[in-house]
This record gives structure tokens, C-alpha cells and sequence, in this order.
């Protein structure tokens, strides 16, 4: 499991946010699941399809919320430039914080 806990940019368009992400990857099997869920499966296809994160984002106000929601790919940039696609899962009303969850590989 990796962890990040910092400061992010947020790519929405040709719009770019500051705000503070708190993010959790698993990148394998949890240690009560089967070996090989899926009989006959290349390791590739495994790897893709265990590779998962997600966590929240605190941005500034609701305009920045509007803009990362409104947007049609977001993107999440760390200060060290990786750079992770993520859709927004839940918005938190009345706050500026947004649950989000990654595809692919996570930036961290």
C-alpha cells in the first residue's frame, strides 16, 4: 500500500487548481484473496486490473470544485510531475473537499 499526503496541482482542461490531496493506493491482491481469482489470466492483465487508489481532495472554494467536476479528464500532477487520472467519486456539500479515485497505475 502507498501513501501521499501533500500538496497537488489538479489539471482540469486548461484550468490548473492548487490544492491538498490525501491519496491510498493497493497495487496487488489483499492477503485474503485468492492467489489467481481469475483462472488463466496473463500477468499483465492482473496487474491492471489490481493497480487502484483513491483519497480526497481540499481545494480552495466552490468554483474550484465546479471547474475539477465540469472538467471531462482531470488529471492530479505531484510536485515531482507524475501525473494520475482520477474521477471524482463524491462531493462533500457545503465543503470544498472532493473523494476521488484513480485509473491505472497511481502517480505516487
Amino acid at each position: 500500500m502507498g501513501v501521499f499526503e501533500g500538496d497537488v496541482t489538479v489539471v482540469a482542461g486548461d484550468a490548473e487548481y492548487a490544492a491538498r490531496a490525501v491519496l491510498r493506493s493497493w497495487t496487488g491482491q489483499p492477503e485474503n484473496a485468492a492467489a489467481d481469482p481469475v483462472p488463466v489470466m496473463s500477468e499483465d492483465v492482473a496487474a491492471v486490473l489490481s493497480a487502484d487508489w483513491n483519497g480526497t481532495l481540499e481545494v480552495a472554494d466552490d468554483e474550484v470544485v465546479e471547474g475539477i467536476m465540469g472538467a471531462d479528464a482531470p488529471r492530479l500532477r505531484l510536485p515531482d510531475g507524475r501525473v494520475g487520472d482520477f474521477t471524482v467519486a463524491h462531493r462533500y456539500i457545503g465543503t470544498a473537499h472532493l473523494m476521488i479515485e484513480g485509473g491505472g497505475q497511481p502517480p505516487f
